[in-house]
C-alpha cells in the first residue's frame, strides 16, 4: 500500500535539477511529476491528495489556477483508477485531458475525451478508456445510446461545481452521478455556496470538506478608463495591445467579438473564442494563444472561467462586464500562480454605478479572484 504521509520532502539534495514533492509514489508517477516540473505542492494538493489516496471523498474549495487538476489526477493515476471527470466546458475538458496524459504517461493509462461540438465517430472508443473526461451533455448522450458504462467508474470528479450550477448543468450532473455510483467522489469548486455543499453531501454524506483559505491573493493592478464610444474604445485598445504581452480582451457578445476582430486583424496576431465557433476551431485558437503563436485572445465570457493560461499579462474589458461577479472572474485570468497582472476596463457614463461597486470591492486591498 502506498504510504501517504510526509508528502513534501523536507530537504532537497543540492545538484538535483528537479525534485519530487511526493514521497512513496510509484516510480512511473514520480518520473512524470519530475518531467512536468512539479516541485512545490499547492495547498489544495497538500490537502486533497492524502485523503484521496486513502479512498476518501472530498469537497475542495480551490480557486482556478490553484493546482486542483493535479490534486485529483495524481491519486487517480497512482491508484490506476477507472475515473470519470466532469467539466463544465469543452476547453476545460481538453485541458484536464492534456494534464492527465502528462502525468499518466508512464502508467500507460488511456485518456478519453467526450465533448459536444465534435463528431460522434470514435467517441464510443473514447468512452472505454481508463480516465474519461467530458461535459455532462455529451456524457449523458453516449450513456443513453449504450456506448458508455457509467457503472464501471470507481471514481467520479466534478470540476468547477459552482460553474455547473451557473450554466444549468446540475441536473445532468446529478443524473450521471446517480447512475455511476462510484466508490469515491471529488467535488472541486471555486466557491462553496449551500447548494454545492448539499450536492456533495447528497452523494457522500461523510465527505471531507477541504477549504483552502491561505492562497495568496493575486496581485492585479486595476485601471479604469472612461470612453465615449466604439471608436474611442478601439483607439485606446490599440494603445494597450502589444504583440509581446499575452492579453485577453473580453467582449460581451459574439457579434462584437467578430467585429472587433475585423478592426484589429491587420495590426495584431489575434485568436478568437466564442460559443458559435466549431469546437475544432475553438480548440485550435485556444492552443495558439496558450503556446504563444498569438498573444491576443478576443473572447466572450466563455474564457472567464475554467480556462487556465498562467502567463496572461493583461486582461482588458473592452465591454464593461455585466456585474461584479463577472468582473472578478474575468480579471482572474491574469495574475496567475503568483505572477503580477493588469486589469483594464473601458466604461461609459451609463456604466458608472457598476464601476463604483467594483472600485469599492477592490479599494484598499488586493482582489481575491475566484
Amino acid at each position: 500500500m502506498v504510504e501517504i504521509y510526509n508528502l513534501i520532502d523536507n530537504i532537497l539534495n543540492s545538484g538535483v535539477e528537479a525534485c519530487v514533492m511526493f514521497k512513496n509514489l510509484s516510480e512511473e508517477l514520480t518520473k512524470a511529476l519530475q518531467e512536468a516540473n512539479y516541485v512545490n505542492p499547492t495547498k489544495v494538493q497538500e490537502l486533497a491528495i492524502p485523503q484521496m489516496l486513502q479512498g476518501k471523498s472530498v469537497l475542495a474549495q480551490a480557486k482556478t489556477g490553484s493546482g486542483k487538476t493535479a490534486a485529483y489526477l495524481i491519486p487517480i493515476i497512482e491508484k490506476e483508477e477507472q475515473a470519470l471527470v466532469l467539466t463544465p466546458t469543452r476547453e476545460l475538458a481538453e485541458q484536464v485531458a492534456n494534464e492527465a496524459r502528462k502525468l499518466g504517461k508512464y502508467k500507460k493509462m488511456s485518456i478519453g475525451v467526450i465533448i459536444g461540438g465534435v463528431p460522434y465517430s470514435g467517441q464510443d472508443k473514447e468512452a472505454k478508456k481508463d480516465i474519461v473526461i467530458g461535459t455532462p451533455g455529451r456524457i449523458l448522450d453516449l450513456w443513453g445510446k449504450g456506448y458508455l458504462d457509467l457503472s464501471r467508474f470507481s471514481v467520479a470528479i466534478v470540476d468547477e461545481v459552482d460553474r455547473m450550477f451557473d450554466m444549468g448543468f446540475i441536473d445532468d450532473v446529478r443524473m450521471i452521478l446517480k447512475n455511476a455510483n462510484p466508490d469515491m467522489y471529488g467535488f472541486f469548486s471555486a466557491t462553496v455556496p449551500e447548494e454545492v455543499e448539499s450536492l456533495a453531501k447528497e452523494f457522500s454524506p461523510n465527505i471531507e470538506f477541504l477549504k483552502v483559505d491561505d492562497i495568496k491573493p493575486v496581485e492585479i493592478e486595476h485601471l479604469f478608463y472612461e470612453v465615449k464610444g466604439w471608436r474611442d474604445k478601439i483607439s485606446k485598445l490599440k494603445d494597450e495591445l502589444d504583440d509581446n504581452e499575452k492579453t485577453i480582451v473580453f467582449v460581451n457578445t459574439k457579434k462584437k467579438v467578430e467585429e472587433l476582430y475585423e478592426e484589429l486583424r491587420d495590426d495584431f496576431e489575434i485568436s478568437l473564442l466564442h460559443g458559435d465557433l466549431p469546437q475544432r476551431v475553438r480548440l485550435r485558437n485556444l492552443s495558439s494563444f496558450r503556446r504563444g503563436k498569438t498573444n491576443v485572445l478576443l473572447s466572450t465570457d466563455l474564457a472567464s472561467r475554467g480556462i487556465d493560461v498562467i502567463d496572461v499579462t493583461k486582461v482588458i474589458n473592452f465591454d464593461t462586464p455585466r456585474d461584479v461577479e463577472t468582473y472578478i472572474h474575468r480579471v482572474g485570468r491574469t495574475g496567475r500562480m503568483g505572477r503580477k497582472g493588469i486589469a483594464i476596463t473601458f466604461y461609459t457614463r451609463r456604466d458608472a454605478q457598476l464601476i463604483l461597486k467594483i472600485k469599492d470591492l477592490i479599494k484598499g486591498k488586493k482582489l481575491e479572484v475566484q
